[in-house]
């Protein structure tokens, strides 16, 4: 009997103090909202990410790390917490990042992405921007760390110069998933919504963004599966994407080349059941008597090697070997958004080369339209000869001068690997404004030889005034810029060749580790922007 009155006294005693309790949690403020109370604040900076920057001076005993401006503005915000995780493990170094989480209530992931040294500067050996290249690698590195936990938005500061990060960014978070299932795409990171964080420079951020966008067009292009982006389709999307920005398009058949004496192209073009198409797009941002800058791109939508079969290691990336037609369209579509004060002709050549009995062979002989005799020495050297009707179709246009942009050759991998396109011109003022112009945006190009030697090379042919390539085995990529030379009179001209910046397979650039590159369609805008101011537009 006593034990059962200590047990109910001793019940009734928990009673009392669990009522207490109650009370008292009551009149507490819980420290996290319950689920189905969060505020709407609270859900939104859920899916909200931060990228700052941190240098790191190599060659300073004391104190290498230093936070950029901004990043130290946040950790005064948080009182601190920033720069005591980041003590915990290593400094960030260039290409590296690091996330935190939860540092304040308004970002859910702050990311902190080396810069590398404070004294980078202009190297004249490099012919590189390295100020500018190290914000676009900190911008896409931490971009696409903080993306990897799907936030919707990412706010990105300036680290000094608003347009290049904004470059960086863009381009290192684009993806192509068009023809991924609703269900798949669920489980993979979104695009995020990109903002300028601490900092004022908004049409230095706009020009940016734009730059990337044109780039990340062309991606997308060049990464289209080839039965889907054959000519027909390409020719649509083009008239989707310019004629809302009053960019004329005009899109001519096989039959109209083919009374314009192109022999090249009506060649090229009959080996596939796909229609090949000539398009000429005109973008009239100047006066209309002001001489256009012509631009050329190579547009084979997919590219077999004809009877000169390619392997299928080199197969497998030749869906976007129309990748400088997608660059001409990109830039001109910028060059639009932008409103740049200067006159734009963009030369489409699109076609397949495939193998069947229409193919072009070994040995055949084609005329073009200024009456030079062409032997096909190698059918899978095709993209030369749609460039070569294309020049010579550019002199009726009163060009003020001339680019042409294609995949020409897979040598130019083995000499330069991915850090530059090869370029090749008649004209030392235009190809000083295109390296300047290469210099400040990372995307560099590298001056090749346009001498009488390779020139020699593709002449010495028996039965035709010239080969589409030399006897010999190496040099090809020279050899394709010397026989389109013979199609150039006295109009400044470059000849870019991107096979090796075209594709990533060559390319170790950490905002362009993602599917197709684009390139070289930023410095191009970065070239109309350099001789607009140049006056010389």
């Amino acid at each position: 009997m006593l034990f059962l009155r200590l047990r109910t006294s001793f019940q009734h005693k928990s009673v009392r103090l669990i009522s207490h309790f109650k009370h008292r949690i009551t009149d507490c403020v819980p420290l996290v909202p319950p689920r189905k109370v969060r505020s709407k604040e609270t859900c939104n900076r859920r899916h909200k990410g931060l990228v700052l920057g941190v240098y790191f001076n190599e060659n300073v005993l004391r104190d290498p790390a230093v936070l950029t401006a901004s990043a130290r503005k946040y950790n005064e915000q948080v009182c601190g917490r920033l720069w005591s995780l980041l003590n915990l493990g290593p400094i960030p170094r260039l290409g590296e990042a690091r996330v935190f989480y939860d540092l304040d209530p308004h970002y859910t992931f702050v990311a902190v992405a080396g810069l590398g040294s404070e004294c980078a500067n202009y190297n004249k050996l490099e012919r590189l921007d390295e100020t500018k290249e190290a914000i676009r690698i900190a911008a896409g590195v931490g971009a696409m760390a903080v993306q990897k936990l799907n936030p919707k938005e990412i706010d990105i500061e300036s680290f000094g110069n608003a347009e290049a990060a904004a470059e960086g960014a863009e381009l290192a978070v684009w993806q192509f998933n068009e023809y991924k299932t609703a269900s798949i795409n669920k489980l993979m990171p979104m695009k995020p919504i990109l903002n300028l964080y601490d900092d004022c420079d908004i049409d230095g951020w706009k020009i940016g963004y734009l730059k990337a966008e044109a780039q990340n067009l062309a991606r997308h292009l060049q990464e289209m599966p080839a039965n889907i982006l054959h000519p027909t389709k390409f020719a649509k999307i083009a008239l989707d994407l310019l004629c809302d920005l009053n960019i004329n398009v005009e899109i001519r058949t096989k039959g109209w080349a083919a009374n314009h004496r192109m022999g090249g192209f009506v060649s090229v073009g009959k080996s596939s059941i796909q229609a090949p198409l000539y398009l000429e797009i005109s973008y009239y941002g100047a006066n209309e008597q002001t001489r256009p800058v012509v631009m050329i791109g190579k547009g084979v939508t997919f590219d077999s090697g004809s009877l000169d079969l390619k392997s299928c290691k080199e197969l497998k990336y030749m869906k976007g070997d129309m990748a400088g037609a997608a660059c001409v369209l990109a830039i001109t579509r910028a060059a639009a958004k932008l409103k740049l004060p200067v006159n734009i002709k963009g030369i489409l050549p699109l076609c397949e080369l495939m193998p069947n009995g229409s193919s072009p062979k070994f040995g055949d002989l084609i005329c073009s339209s200024n009456n030079k005799s062409i032997l096909i020495r190698m059918p899978s050297r095709e993209g030369r000869l749609l460039i070569a009707d294309s020049l010579i179709y550019a002199r009726n246009l009163w060009p003020k001068f001339i680019i042409d942009i294609g995949t020409m050759s897979n040598e130019v991998l083995h000499y330069l690997g991915g850090a530059a396109s090869a370029c090749y011109s008649n004209s030392e003022d235009l190809y000083h404004y295109l390296e300047l112009a290469s210099a400040h945006t990372g995307d560099r190009v590298w001056r090749m030889p346009l001498w009488k030697f390779y020139c020699d090379r593709v002449k010495d042919c028996d039965i035709a005034d010239v080969a589409n390539t030399g006897r010999e085995e190496y040099g090809d990529s020279a050899n394709c810029a010397a026989f389109l030379r013979q199609f150039v009179v006295d109009t400044q001209w470059v000849h870019l060749d991107t096979h090796n910046v075209a594709y990533t397979k060559g390319v170790d650039t950490p905002y362009l580790l993602r599917g197709m590159t684009g390139r070289p369609t930023r410095t191009v805008i970065e070239l109309l922007h350099q001789m607009i101011a140049a006056s010389k537009l």
